[in-house]
């Protein structure tokens, strides 16, 4: 079910503006040809590298949560 606007707080919705920005800018950024190779191609540097992986309960252990501000 979707909310309305008038249903959210105010830090809801700041929240739910910063995704709709981040949402656009990688959309944007994705049709940009010459950003689009040069992801693809880290990517698949990623994924060939033999350097030691962490799980995703290391990763996260390690990480420090984003402040949203």
């Amino acid at each position: 079910m979707a909310m309305r606007h008038d249903d959210l707080t105010e830090e809801q919705l700041q929240l739910k503006r910063a995704y709709e920005r981040s949402w656009e800018n990688a959309q944007r950024q994705l049709a940009d040809p010459e950003f689009r190779a040069y992801l693809e191609a880290s990517i698949e540097r990623v994924n060939s590298s033999s350097a030691p992986r962490t799980s995703r309960e290391e990763f996260l252990a390690a990480t420090e949560p984003v402040d949203p501000e």
